[in-house]
């Protein structure tokens, strides 16, 4: 299991940069090729953006499907506003996207959708 402790890699607490969204990936894409499974810490973020979300689980549900996300990310510490941007990023990746599975949402790592 890798550890991703978001506010500790960027010292703040909103994420709103795609740039900063492709440095996360980057890290998850190496942990996913060493069959890792990725922890998010969202601990101290208060927001993130649509673009941040966007390329750290939208194209992960877009290339993989909601399975491989809900089976390989873990969500922790993460307030509703959060969780709201990463189901809404999965959910226009499922309707705009080429790969479709039944579930639209992030789970919690107890196969729970967040809440």
């Amino acid at each position: 299991m890798v550890i991703i402790l978001l506010f500790k890699r960027f010292r703040s607490d909103f994420l709103g940069a795609r740039w900063d969204g492709e440095v996360v990936r980057e890290m998850m894409d190496e942990a996913f090729t060493n069959k890792h499974k990725v922890t998010l810490d969202f601990k101290k973020i208060k927001l993130i953006s649509h673009s941040f979300a966007d390329e750290i689980v939208g194209i992960y549900a877009r290339a993989f499907g909601t399975d491989f996300i809900k089976q390989n990310i873990e969500v922790v510490n993460a307030n509703k506003d959060v969780k709201f941007m990463l189901n809404a990023a999965i959910r226009l990746s499922i309707k705009y996207g080429q790969k479709l599975t039944t579930s639209k949402e992030v789970s919690d790592g107890n196969n729970n959708q967040i809440e």
